[in-house]
């Protein structure tokens, strides 16, 4: 098979493979045996289920380049023009679940290894693909650098859709439980009740009303609130409980403590003026047993994070990315990416290039241009053979 149609061969061999969060334990073994079939140093899969592939190089630097194995539920199938994991390729878009969120990141980055045969000259490479990133962004990601690896990677190259244009930063998100107790009484006589779900409702809209902050590259904070429900749930009944899940996205300088203080001034008022007689805020967790049968713990709060795009590494690859595409641009994803842990807790130097349109992601009919695969190809190549030929603290 030529070089041109190794890239859509695997990245339609990945589509075909239905993986599900917490079911990609097909979608592992074939990504490993593919890197296997690619000559390098070293293939393996650790005990979280990430896909961990190895370059030696002879630069004194480390490289990852990193995505996820899982994706999201097809949803209605009648939506689709297709078969969602039969991959067809239609005016040049290769369509299918995960086309592009993210096996076609993932493709071309593991057919870019053909191309750093020509060179002797590069960092040691790391090819990290984790599982469990649609549920918990960046927690499997931190246990496999930190403890399956124990490295500390001087550039993380996140696979995430981009359009090919270089993205340095994201808002954080944190998912929350907001709790309300109230008096039950019969629907027929509300004034001998407490409604919790009245007081919910003003909640909502204080909440929404609020002033929330801006940055100047990743935008404002924003809430969605994603779902509700009561107890009991009796229709000539009024409920004594109430609960909401807030999904928040907020910028950088924003911790748990003010984003929860927020909510916790405007229930002390409910509480206060007796429309609920009392209130609990939680970030949300969970636990779950990854596809090896490994159980982690994890917390839906996931940090902001933005590089400066004045640092050497920016610059440098906006250089190597313009050199393949002269009108990319800047910018910073709307949703969030496992750069929470690289750059959000970590510290590490981290950026995305990625085939498709983010704005794809979790439709139906999602789909990769083709030529965007091919480009990202020799892109990944081109950055691993180059960013580090200049010193670093240049």
């Amino acid at each position: 098979m030529s070089d041109k149609g190794l890239v859509i061969d695997i990245a339609s061999k990945l589509i075909r493979i239905k993986s599900l969060s917490g079911e990609e334990k097909e979608i592992a073994y074939t990504i490993r045996d593919l890197l296997n079939d690619m000559g390098i140093d070293k293939a393996f899969i650790d005990e979280y289920g990430s896909v961990i592939g190895v370059i030696k190089g002879s630069i004194d630097n480390t490289l990852v380049f990193e995505g996820h194995m899982d994706h999201v539920p097809e949803g209605d199938i009648s939506q689709w023009i297709n078969d969602p994991y039969e991959p067809v390729i239609i005016d040049g878009k290769l369509y299918g679940r995960g086309s592009v969120d993210m096996k076609g990141a993932i493709a071309s980055m593991i057919s870019s290894i053909t191309k750093l045969r020509e060179s002797t000259d590069i960092p040691t490479i790391y090819y990290v693909f984790v599982p469990f990133e649609e549920i918990s962004e960046g927690t499997v990601f931190k246990h496999t650098i930190e403890e399956t690896l124990r490295i500390r990677p001087d550039l993380v190259i996140l696979g995430e859709a981009t359009n090919l244009n270089l993205y340095i930063g994201q808002r954080g998100r944190t998912v929350l439980k907001i709790t309300l107790r109230g008096r039950s009484a019969h629907a027929s006589m509300p004034s001998n009740a407490i409604n919790p779900l009245f007081a919910m409702c003003t909640f909502i809209h204080r909440f929404g009303k609020i002033q929330f902050p801006v940055h100047n590259i990743l935008g404002q904070s924003t809430f969605s609130p994603t779902i509700i429900e009561c107890e009991p749930k009796s229709t000539p009944m009024i409920p004594d409980t109430c609960r909401l899940i807030i999904d928040y996205r907020f910028i950088v300088g924003e911790t748990k403590e003010n984003i929860l203080d927020k909510i916790e001034n405007i229930l002390e008022e409910l509480s206060k003026n007796r429309n609920i007689l009392g209130y609990s805020i939680e970030i949300n967790k969970g636990t779950t047993t990854l596809w090896t049968g490994k159980v982690i713990v994890y917390e839906d709060f996931y940090p902001a994070w933005i590089m400066d795009k004045n640092s050497f590494l920016i610059r440098r690859t906006y250089s190597i990315l313009r050199e393949h595409i002269t009108g990319a641009i800047i910018g910073v994803w709307r949703f969030s990416t496992d750069g929470v842990y690289s750059a959000g807790i970590a510290g590490i130097p981290t950026i995305g290039i990625g085939p498709g349109d983010e704005n794809l992601a979790h439709m139906p009919n999602e789909y990769v241009p083709v030529k965007h695969l091919l480009l990202a190809e020799k892109i990944y190549a081109d950055i691993a053979m180059n960013i580090f030929k200049q010193s670093v603290n240049q």
